[in-house]
């Protein structure tokens, strides 16, 4: 899983630069090879652009989601090693669910879904605690599928929270030369995010102003049914 996870997340920054260049043509055209420190290099006619991809979030209810997400990946897990038929199993947590013991939410939901395997079906009382729905359905793959679905707000970003993202990622800017002597920043707000998503008005940019040492910091945003926009934030 470890070594799985570095992948799975160079696979979304590339998505998330790959879309943001189709949405923009202050990209110029050129090679785009993966790289660290900064997380591509787009090597172009003119020269070597390195460009750093971040993500812009309320950090909170991320930790939380990934956490719960974590829960389903290992209780799916304890359920196969039982030797149990594959089931597809759908869950809603309850909000007491991001303080409770996940070793223990864990093993009460693998017991109850593999006590009630052969009981197809949603099932909304006498749950473990910290889950409010459990639905347990034929599996639509050989090995079955475990996956929760969650309420969650879209919060407009304030300039502090994109801020600061900017400053964190500045730090960095020196490192980032070695390896080009131009330098992006790329901020994805992802409207597909989920939990602790958050959006950022393009009327606030348009008042904003930011401090940093990058040649440039685009914003992407990246929105439903759309080919997103990319905004070019403003320098102090």
């Amino acid at each position: 899983m470890r070594t799985q996870e570095p992948e799975r997340k160079k696979r979304i920054e590339k998505r998330y630069m790959e879309e943001a260049r189709r949405a923009c043509s202050v990209f110029p055209k050129g090679e785009l090879v993966p790289h660290e420190k900064p997380d591509f290099l787009l090597k172009t006619a003119s020269g070597t652009i390195g460009i750093e991809v971040t993500t812009l979030c309320r950090e909170g209810p991320r930790r939380t989601s990934r956490r719960l997400e974590k829960v389903l990946e290992r209780a799916k897990g304890s359920y196969t090693r039982f030797g149990a038929e594959p089931v597809d199993v759908s869950v809603a947590f309850a909000p007491q669910a991001e303080n409770a013991d996940h070793r223990k939410l864990t093993k009460s939901l693998v017991d109850f879904v593999h006590a009630h395997r052969k009981s197809r079906g949603s099932f909304r009382r006498d749950l473990p605690e910290g889950l409010c729905h459990i639905g347990i359905h034929t599996p639509r793959e050989p090995t079955g599928r475990w996956y929760s679905g969650r309420g969650f707000v879209t919060a407009v970003a304030s300039k502090e929270l994109l801020e600061s993202r900017v400053a964190e990622k500045n730090k960095s800017v020196p490192e980032y030369r070695r390896s080009a002597s131009d330098v992006w920043l790329l901020i994805i707000n992802d409207q597909f995010l989920g939990p602790g998503e958050v959006q950022v008005r393009s009327e606030d940019l348009a008042e904003w102003e930011f401090s940093f040492d990058f040649g440039k910091v685009l914003l992407f945003s990246r929105e439903p049914d759309s080919n997103g926009e990319v905004f070019e934030l403003r320098r102090r």
